[in-house]
Formats: C-alpha cells, structure tokens, sequence
C-alpha cells in the first residue's frame, strides 16, 4: 500500500505545499485508490494537482468523521467530474449537523447534496475496501483511559442531543510485518483504535500508526497513552494533525516518532 499526505498541519522546510489544520490522505492499494478524509478548503486538491495525483480516479471517499477539518474539502469535490461515480463511506452520524459553542463544524455538505455525486454508504459495520485495507467503522470504547467525550452537540432526530463523537473511525491496512493503522483525530482514542483494528483483523503486531492522536496536553490520559503505545512496541509512530508538539515530545521521549508532513510518502507491503 502506498500513502501519500494530500493536508497536514504541518509542511516540510523548503517543499512547498499548501497546509491547513486538517488531514487528507491519498491511498493506492491492490490496484484501487481511495481519498481518506477531504481536508477544510480546496487546499488539498491544489496540493493533490501538484503532487500529479488526479482524484477523481478514487473508488471511494472515506471520512474518518463529521468535523469540518476533515469534511470541508468535499464541497469542491462535487465540481469534479470522477471517472465512474464513486462510493462515500461514512458512519451515519458523519452527515449530520454538528455544533461547538454556536457554531457549525460538521460537513458543509449536505447527505443529499452528496447523493448526487456519490452511492452512499453509510453504516457503523467496518468495511472491507480490499482484501488488506479495512474501514473499521464504530469504535468501542474498552481501553479503559479512553472513555467517550463530548464535543458540542450532534442533531438526530430533530433534537440537539449530546456529541460524544461515535462517528470517529479509522483504517487498517493488513501488511507482511503487521497492521498500519491511519486516524483522522482519534476522538475514540488511538489506543481504542488499535486494540479493535487487532480485534477485528486478527492481527496482534501493529507496524504504523499514522494520524492525529487528539492530545494537546500531557495530562493523566497522554501519559496512559504513552505507555500504552511504549508497551505495544511499533516501529513506525507517525503522530500528526491534532497532536501537540508537547504530546509528541513526550512520546519522542518513551518510543521515538517519525517526520510527518503534507506530502511525506510511506509505503507499506
């Protein structure tokens, strides 16, 4: 599998791509190609145009969840024209609205707008996109420093009801030296996460992990964390995007991470 970062937070010095506070990535793998997650602007397909990545041959959208940094880019994806109409794979609660404080931070899009353009998929059930790469739909909650929390308020039902963000998912990708696991913010938790990707593929060792690890202080749940993923022993941590550089200063320190960026490139057999 091969991954390319189409948006981060952060850019490499003197390669010169657009970055957001967002995430987007771009995923080819056993001869498919998938865009994880459309960034806040159309910023990341400026940066997919210049990295000579056309878009519009992605079999399917996948949105890690509702929150604006990850679904404000697909507003410009419906003014493209995709090679065979492609699949959007969210968990139902993505399309729905979401408020923070008075303001609006789910999609900019709404499902029927999107049905236009895409066959909608919408389910809590993973989602196998090929043999190795799975959508890993809702997460539960059994880590147990990493209970659900709120974010603002989710719209269901005509009524405002409290966000605990269940929408949150992630990808697995099956490899010869064990899983790699993408996030978009890891609002489950990155250690929910892992341990339901190892649930479900049956696979216990975990060679990547790449994506935002929602933590911004080095607080009680940081440390938990830290010592989790010190104890899973990955080679390969790629904490970006909603990741404090407090937080990975700390991992840095109890299991070392690697370079991150938009356009870093990895590649996983």
């Amino acid at each position: 599998m091969k991954l390319k970062i189409l948006m981060d937070n952060h850019t490499e010095i003197d390669v010169y791509y657009l970055g957001e506070p967002a995430v987007s990535y771009w995923i080819e793998t056993e001869g498919k190609a998938f865009l994880f997650d459309a960034g806040y602007s159309d910023a990341f397909l400026k940066n997919a145009e210049t990295m000579g990545i056309d878009v519009t041959k992605a079999e399917a959208v996948l949105l890690s969840h509702s929150h604006n940094d990850h679904t404000g880019g697909l507003k410009p994806l419906l003014g493209l024209d995709f090679a065979k109409k492609p699949v959007l794979i969210a968990h139902p609660d993505a399309l729905l609205p979401h408020d923070w404080n008075g303001m609006d931070i789910g999609s900019p899009v709404s499902r029927e707008e999107l049905s236009e353009k895409f066959t909608l998929q919408l389910g809590k059930e993973p989602v196998w996109l090929t043999e190795k790469l799975v959508w890993l739909g809702e997460i539960p909650h059994t880590v147990d420093f990493e209970p659900a929390y709120a974010i603002g308020t989710v719209e269901k039902d005509g009524k405002q009801q409290t966000d605990y963000i269940m929408d949150d998912t992630a990808l697995a990708f099956v490899g010869e030296q064990g899983l790699s696991i993408i996030t978009g913010c890891s609002h489950a938790g990155i250690c929910n996460i892992i341990a339901y990707a190892k649930k479900l593929t049956g696979v216990e060792k975990v060679q990547s992990v790449l994506g935002g690890f929602h933590l911004f202080h080095v607080d009680e749940r940081a440390k938990a964390t830290i010592s989790y993923l010190k104890e899973e022993n990955i080679p390969e941590l790629y904490p970006c995007h909603c990741t404090s550089f407090a937080v990975r200063a700390a991992l840095h320190g109890a299991c070392p991470v690697k370079e991150v960026a938009v356009g870093t490139e990895l590649e996983w057999k």
